[in-house]
């Protein structure tokens, strides 16, 4: 989740004291190696479905409530691994699908199939949509977003052709994959400066994004929510207020319950300065009244608590990864110190081809769908850097299509490096965009050559949160650490792994009901999962 940045109102909710920690291994399969791609599809009937792709072999691992393996199910509907543009996964209510996007002449299809409860396909493809293209495509045409609860699934592609005008195409299914509505409208762009990034819908079907200008010196301008309803080819464009600021990556989520659009980015006041701040921004879906738009600054006392190894300036290696709404119409933001060994340089990543995050980056030919954190945008310095840690699909090492979602460069790069996951600090916010309270977890995760271990997952409780992470060490630790909702930081109960050399990787993991994930760890050169109840 596989993310930037994960949506969570589709999470269900639990209480963060009532139940007693389990954990559930499944055995090692020495075939499941760490070159493997995988999705967590979670919980179907009695069982739990794994998606893995090593060497072009895909297949369905099926476990049961223990997570002992009841079968491998190969897939054999996809085309060559050569052929494939992209695979990803939708799920909604009790259904599953499969979709995936491939070349066919100058023909470029989407297609998807249902995945039955035992993992099996019984039914043919099922084509989306296509595309006419006049050249070979490596990249993929189409881009998937699905609303927070799961009952609406969009497929947009952007022709671009025209540098200064990008048209749209979009395409709005229910949750049974059948269509609702195609849109088309046009958008205008100024050539290498304006960025699009946060593409979302809403439970209703409404299609909202983020357009903004960021100059080559790295800081954004100028930057406007973009909103187009279900029903209608004319969108809206709401434009910010930060003519005195000079914002980061800017992060969006769509709050279904109180029916409006949230916004965030960190803020400095100076080009190219540090981060002083916190920019939120609130508005009314379909109306476009702006329900708040404020900023808040750092103070001396929380720099310092955030501070930890991550230097001076003690917001410049943070970056946002999590936009939570609370039940009470307010909402949290959490943040996380991110940085190699490399002389990385917040500022240096722009240019080129676009961040990891780059929806709006150059595509090849005319079409382009965006470059997903795992490797497919490239920085100016053509390496590593953080937003790669949050790919909203699913892990893919390095050695799928070259470069991965984090486990740094790929073969041929020859340096090793160290990745590294510091302190995180969190916001919270009432309904009118006032901070109410912020803290910080401290902490401090190294790994040298991958990222798969270090970094955190969130399960959202009814009376808080619970961030969990892992602890490595001779024998490795999954720890909970919980920020209850009158902003008291304490410290669950650890899981120990059952042996040495285990890691788990809880940021790849998938919640798959109350209280219920599914880690996957690795254990010397292979990867597995594990079945863990909070």
């Amino acid at each position: 989740m596989k993310h930037i940045f994960l949506s969570l109102l589709a999470f269900s909710f639990f209480s963060l004291s009532v139940r007693a920690q389990s954990v559930h291994y499944a055995a090692v399969n020495k075939t499941d190696v760490e070159r493997m791609n995988f999705e967590i599809l979670g919980k179907a009937a009695d069982n739990y479905l794994v998606y893995k792709e090593v060497k072009g072999n895909h297949r369905i691992s099926v476990y049961d409530h223990s997570m002992q393996l009841r079968e491998e199910v190969p897939l054999t509907v996809l085309p060559k691994r050569e052929e494939i543009l992209d695979i990803s996964f939708y799920t909604a209510e009790n259904n599953r699908y499969l979709l995936f996007q491939y070349q066919e002449g100058d023909v470029v299809y989407l297609k998807s199939v249902p995945i039955e409860a035992n993992g099996r396909i019984l039914s043919e493809p099922t084509v989306l949509d296509t595309t006419m293209i006049a050249y070979k495509t490596d990249n993929k045409i189409y881009s998937i977003v699905t609303s927070n609860d799961g009952s609406k699934l969009m497929a947009f592609k952007i022709n671009k052709k025209d540098k200064s005008l990008f048209r749209f195409t979009t395409k709005l299914f229910n949750a049974a994959l059948q269509p609702i509505s195609e849109s088309r409208f046009s958008l205008p762009m100024e050539y290498k400066g304006d960025y699009l990034t946060g593409h979302s819908v809403a439970n209703d079907g409404s299609y909202a994004f983020i357009k903004y200008h960021r100059q080559t010196n790295g800081n954004i301008v100028d930057a406007a929510l973009i909103e187009k309803p279900a029903d209608k080819d004319a969108y809206e464009e709401h434009s910010l207020n930060v003519n005195d600021l000079f914002l980061d990556d800017i992060k969006l989520m769509v709050d279904d319950a109180s029916g409006r659009y949230l916004l965030s980015s960190f803020y400095s006041t100076k080009k190219r300065g540090d981060i002083e701040g916190l920019y939120v921004y609130g508005l009314e879906k379909n109306t476009g009244k702006t329900v708040f738009e404020k900023t808040t600054m750092f103070d001396e006392d929380l720099k310092k608590r955030a501070r930890g190894r991550s230097g001076k300036n003690a917001f410049n290696n943070f970056f946002i990864n999590n936009i939570i709404v609370n039940g009470d119409g307010g909402f949290t933001v959490a943040s996380e110190a991110l940085y190699n060994t490399n002389d990385w340089d917040r500022w240096g990543y722009w240019g080129g081809w676009g961040p990891g995050w780059g929806w709006g980056g150059m595509g090849m030919g005319m079409w382009g769908g965006w470059g997903p954190g795992w490797g497919w945008g490239w920085g100016r310095w053509g390496g590593w850097w953080p937003y790669s840690y949050y790919s909203p699909f699913f892990y893919r090492s390095y050695w799928w299509g070259g470069f991965g979602p984090g486990w740094g460069a790929g073969p041929g790069w020859g340096n090793s490096q160290q990745f590294n996951a510091g302190n995180i600090a969190v916001f919270s916010f009432d309904a009118q965009g006032n901070k109410t309270w912020d803290n910080v977890i401290v902490k401090s995760q190294s790994e040298n050559n991958t990222d798969g271990s270090i970094s955190y997952q969130v399960v959202p409780g009814s009376n808080g949160i619970v961030f969990l992470m892992n602890n490595s060490g001779k024998i490795s630790d999954l720890e909970n650490i919980i920020i209850t909702n009158d902003r008291t930081i304490r410290k669950g109960q650890p899981i120990k792994a059952p042996e040495k050399r285990l890691d788990f990787m809880p940021k790849y993991g998938k919640q798959t009901g109350p209280g219920e994930l599914i880690i996957p760890y690795s254990y010397k050169r292979n990867i597995s999962f594990a079945k863990v109840e909070l």
